[in-house]
């Protein structure tokens, strides 16, 4: 593994994993939320930009990224060696981010840029619910259209922690 994009539902824990992954494996590790966040750039509305910087940050030689932005599946995947995704239920997935939104509102994460502090946003929080239903299947789809890669599909956390612990 040398290059690895982590991929799944919001709230599923795809910050917390790649940290650990990055600590076990000794790889640089790229939060695309730090990124996209920065109000300088403006990604939200520059998806020309966004793409670009994308492609910027694949290009070094080793790599841990984690965040969906499924329209830089195609960037990403298409320079990984490895692609996992966190497949959790629906309900693992929107606890965790509901009371992440709790727990931090108004604080900042150390995954995202120094101007963002976490806040109740209601459509976000319907993403999180639609997910299974709605983006899942275009996750599917783009590992399915990047086989040879090395695909890791966890079902629940009890596998990530027991994957870590193995590695």
């Amino acid at each position: 593994m040398k290059r690895v994009c982590i991929v799944g539902c919001p709230g599923a824990g795809k910050t917390t994993f790649a940290t650990k992954l990055a600590q076990k494996i000794d790889l640089p590790l790229v939060h695309l939320d730090y990124y996209y966040h920065q109000k300088k750039y403006d990604y939200y509305n520059d998806k020309v930009a966004w793409n670009k910087k994308v492609q910027e940050l694949v290009q070094k030689e080793s790599w841990i990224i984690d965040g969906n932005y499924s329209s830089t599946f195609d960037i990403r995947f298409k320079r990984a060696d490895t692609i996992i995704f966190l497949d959790f239920p629906r309900r693992v997935s929107f606890s965790r981010v509901l009371k992440r939104r709790i727990k931090l509102h108004g604080k900042k994460r150390k995954d995202m840029p120094e101007e963002w502090n976490e806040k109740i946003d209601w459509y976000f929080i319907k993403y999180v619910w639609k997910f299974k239903g709605d983006s899942r299947s275009r996750v599917i789809t783009a590992i399915e259209n990047n086989k040879g890669k090395q695909i890791i599909v966890f079902k629940s956390p009890k596998e990530t922690k027991k994957y870590l612990s193995d590695l």
